[in-house]
């Protein structure tokens, strides 16, 4: 390992002669290096402009065995998947709970009305099941 040894007496006077570089860096040097870069950047974005003009100027094939309407958007046949799950199952939650917490017709024409659950036990504890 030479990396732990000694330093010659000649070769320590060199070091604290020059303990530094003596030069900076080039002005002119960086300049035209950000400029080659900047360059290039401009260069890609135009290249990239003008390819993704031809390609989208670029007409559909006609293809004969496809019919036009096969290419037109078109819904998915029934039952669908549901756009927007959770506000239904919010919807459908508050109104199972309005119906089993609330009075009102099951069906006003063959007089049938709808308690609450709650209600419901009670009634069942002090009368018994239907028979």
């Amino acid at each position: 390992m030479d990396i732990l040894k000694p330093v010659d007496p000649e070769e320590l006077k060199l070091i604290e002669s020059e303990p530094y570089e003596q030069r900076d860096l080039s002005v002119r040097a960086m300049t035209q290096f950000l400029i080659l870069i900047f360059a290039t950047i401009i260069a890609s974005v135009i290249i990239s402009y003008f390819v993704f003009a031809w390609v989208v100027n670029v007409p559909e094939p006609e293809v004969p065995s496809v019919r036009k309407e096969s290419r037109e958007r078109q819904l998915p046949p029934e039952p669908r998947v549901q756009g927007f799950p959770m506000r239904d199952w919010e919807n459908f939650y508050r109104e199972e709970i309005r119906k089993t917490t609330t009075y009102g017709w099951q069906d006003q024409t063959m007089t049938r009305a709808r308690i609450p659950v709650e209600r419901a036990k009670q009634l069942i504890l002090e009368r018994g099941l239907p028979q």
